[in-house]
C-alpha cells in the first residue's frame, strides 16, 4: 500500500512538471506573439498613414520590423506546440526545443524586452531537460539523432585536422573576444575626443585637455541706483565672500588646478577706481570666525589694482584637495551713475589620457579605442543581418520545398525579383526609402536583401528530403507537416545552411562597411570600421594610420569567416569527407 502512494505521488509530480511545462510554453507563445503582432500592425498602421501624409512610425517599430513578424511566427507555432505537449506528443517535446533555441536567438536583437523572451525560454528548455519529463522524449531524441552527433564528432575532428579552418576560427574568436572586453580595455570611449591630439601619429603620447568648472559668473553687477540731487547715483558693487573646493578629480601629478579670474568694467572709466582680491586657504565657516590678523595667516593670494582695466588672469591652487575662501572688493573716491561690471570665475585642472597606441584621426578620437568598439557594433550588425536572413529564409524556403504548388512558384517568383538587382544596389535603395542613415537602417536593407539566399538553398534540401523514406514514416504514424518540417526535414538542411551562414557573414559585414563608406551609413561620430576608412581617405598619403588600422580589422574578420567557412564546406562534403 505504501509503494502504491509513493508511485501515485511520484506520478503527480511528474503531472505538475508537464502541466508547468506546457502552461509556460503557452505563456511564452501568447506573449511572443502579442509582442511581435503589436509591432507588425504597429508598422503596417503607419505605413498605411504614411500613404496620406507624412507621418513616420516610433523608431523602434522600425528597427524591429523584420524580427517582430519572426517572433510572431514563432509565438504560434510555439503555441501549437504547447497544446501537443498537453496531448503528451514526443515528438513536440524535440520540436519545441527546436523552437525555443530559435526563439532565444532571435530575441536577443530586440533590447530589453528579448531579454525577457529569451529568458522564458530558456527555462522551459531547462523543464524540458528536468530528469521527469526528459525521460518521457529524450531517448527517443537521442536515438534519431544519434547519427548526427556521430557526424558531428566526426566533423571536429576534421576541423581540428584543417590549418586553415583552425586559423578562421582563432580570427574570429580574436574578434568577438575584443568586441566583449571593449569597455574593460579600450584606453577611450567610442566618441571621445582630444581636439589637441588630432592626427598624432601611432605611439604619441596624449596631450590631455583643461577641463574647467565654473564657481561665480555674474554679469552686469549692478546696484540699486539712489537719486541724489537728479542725479542717480551708486556706490561699488558690495563685497563678495564665497567659499570654493578643489575636488579630488581635479588635481594631476604633473599640473596642478588653477583659478582663473576674469573682471571686465565694461563703460567705467575712471583711474580712481580699484579693486582688491584676496584668497585663503579656509573654509567659509572657519574665515568668518577668525579675526583679520588670525586669518592673516592663511592667506593664499592677495592683489590690488587701481584704474578700470580688464583683467583675466591665473592663479595656481595647491596640488590636492583643499577648499578656498575668496573675497573681492572695488572702492573709489566718488560715486558713479553707472558701475556695471562682469565677473567670472573658473576652475580649471589639466586631465591627462592614455597614450595613442595606433594613433589618432582629424579630430583627436583614438583609433585602437575606436576599433575596439566597433568591432562591437560591426560584428553585432552582421551576426544579426545573418541570423535574421536565415531565419527568414528557412522558414520560406521550408514552405516553399515542402508544400510546392503555387505557394513555391510565388515565393520562386520573388526571390527571382531580389537575385535580378545587385545586392549592394538593392540594399542603398532600400536605405534611401527608409529616409536616414543609421545602423539599423542598413540593418533592415541587408535582411531584406540576403533572405532570399537561404530561401532557395532550403528549399533545394526540402525538395530532396521530403521524398525520403523517413519523411513517409513520419507521416504513416500521423506527424502533422509542422512536426515533420521541425523535427526531421530542417534539422537535416542545417549543413549547408552553416556552411553559407558562415561564408556570408565576412560578406553582410563588407557591404555593410561599403554601405558606410560611400554615405549610407550611421552619422559621423560613430565608431563604425567603414565611416573610419571614409573619414580617412582624404588623408591617406599623409596620415595613413587612419585608414589603414580599420582596413586590417575588416580584412582579418571578413578573412576569418571565408576561411572557416570554406573549410567547413569542404569538411562537409560527403565526398570529401571519404578521403
Amino acid at each position: 500500500m505504501e509503494s502504491n502512494n509513493d508511485d501515485k505521488k511520484a506520478s503527480g509530480e511528474t503531472d505538475i512538471q508537464f502541466k508547468v511545462l506546457a502552461f509556460l510554453q503557452v505563456f511564452t507563445g501568447v506573449l511572443v506573439a502579442v509582442f511581435g503582432g503589436i509591432i507588425v500592425l504597429g508598422n503596417l498602421t503607419y505605413s498605411a498613414m504614411g500613404a496620406f501624409g507624412d507621418v513616420l512610425p516610433p523608431e523602434t517599430l522600425g528597427i524591429y520590423a523584420l524580427q517582430s513578424f519572426l517572433l510572431l511566427v514563432l509565438g504560434i507555432l510555439l503555441f501549437r506546440i504547447a497544446l501537443s505537449i498537453m496531448d503528451m506528443d514526443s515528438y513536440a517535446f524535440s520540436t519545441a526545443l527546436y523552437l525555443n533555441i530559435i526563439t532565444i536567438v532571435i530575441s536577443l536583437t530586440v533590447g530589453i524586452m528579448g531579454l525577457f523572451f529569451a529568458a522564458l525560454s530558456l527555462i522551459t528548455i531547462l523543464l524540458l531537460f528536468s530528469p521527469s519529463v526528459k525521460s518521457y522524449w529524450y531517448e527517443s531524441f537521442k536515438e534519431d539523432t544519434a547519427p548526427r552527433i556521430k557526424e558531428t564528432r566526426y566533423s571536429l575532428h576534421l576541423i581540428r585536422r584543417s590549418p586553415l579552418v583552425i586559423l578562421g576560427i582563432v580570427l574570429i574568436l580574436s574578434m568577438v573576444s575584443l568586441a566583449l572586453i571593449a569597455p574593460f580595455v579600450a584606453p577611450y570611449g567610442p566618441e571621445d575626443r582630444i581636439w589637441r591630439d588630432a592626427k598624432d601619429p601611432p605611439g604619441s603620447p596624449s596631450g590631455g585637455e583643461n577641463k574647467t568648472r565654473e564657481i561665480y559668473d555674474e554679469r552686469n553687477t549692478n546696484p540699486v541706483p539712489r537719486e541724489v540731487g537728479g542725479v542717480n547715483l551708486m556706490n561699488p558693487p558690495p563685497t563678495i565672500l564665497a567659499e570654493f573646493t578643489v575636488y579630488e578629480n581635479e588635481t594631476n601629478p604633473d599640473i596642478g588646478p588653477w583659478l582663473e579670474y576674469e573682471i571686465d568694467f565694461d563703460d567705467l572709466e575712471d583711474d580712481n577706481v580699484s579693486f582688491y582680491l584676496a584668497v585663503y586657504g579656509l573654509n567659509l565657516t572657519t574665515y568668518q570666525s577668525m579675526d583679520e590678523s588670525a586669518r592673516a595667516a592663511h592667506l593664499y593670494f592677495e592683489t590690488t589694482r587701481f584704474g578700470p582695466r580688464d583683467i583675466e588672469e591665473n592663479l595656481f591652487l595647491y596640488n590636492a584637495t583643499y577648499t578656498y575662501v575668496y573675497v573681492l572688493w572695488f572702492n573709489c573716491d566718488h560715486k558713479y551713475n553707472n558701475w556695471e561690471i562682469d565677473l567670472k570665475f573658473t576652475i580649471f585642472h589639466h586631465e591627462s589620457f592614455p597614450d595613442h597606441i595606433w594613433g589618432t584621426d582629424e579630430i583627436g578620437g583614438d583609433i585602437f579605442s575606436r576599433i575596439l568598439w566597433g568591432a562591437q557594433i560591426d560584428l553585432r550588425l552582421s551576426l544579426t543581418i545573418v541570423l535574421v536572413a536565415v531565419s527568414i529564409g528557412t522558414f520560406i524556403g521550408a514552405a516553399a520545398g515542402y508544400y510546392g504548388g503555387k505557394i513555391d512558384e510565388i515565393v520562386m517568383r520573388v526571390t527571382d525579383v531580389f537575385f535580378a538587382f545587385p545586392g549592394l544596389v538593392l540594399a542603398m535603395a532600400i536605405v534611401m526609402a527608409l529616409g536616414e542613415r543609421s545602423l539599423d537602417n542598413i540593418s533592415i536593407a541587408l535582411m531584406i536583401t540576403w533572405w532570399p539566399t537561404y530561401a532557395r538553398l532550403v528549399r533545394g534540401q526540402v525538395l530532396l528530403e521530403r521524398e525520403k523514406l523517413y519523411v513517409e514514416a513520419a507521416r504513416s504514424v500521423g506527424a502533422s507537416d509542422m512536426r515533420i518540417l521541425f523535427s526531421h526535414i530542417i534539422p537535416n538542411t542545417i549543413q549547408p545552411l552553416i556552411v553559407q551562414a558562415t561564408m556570408d557573414t565576412g560578406g553582410v559585414l563588407l557591404t555593410a562597411a561599403g554601405l558606410s563608406f560611400i554615405g549610407f551609413g550611421p552619422p559621423a561620430g560613430v565608431a563604425e570600421w567603414g565611416l573610419m576608412i571614409a573619414k580617412g581617405q582624404q588623408f591617406l598619403t599623409s596620415y595613413p594610420w587612419m585608414t589603414v588600422f580599420p582596413g586590417l580589422a575588416i580584412l582579418m574578420t571578413a578573412l576569418g569567416f571565408n576561411l572557416a567557412g570554406d573549410g567547413i564546406r569542404d569538411i562537409m562534403d560527403p565526398k570529401l569527407r571519404r578521403r
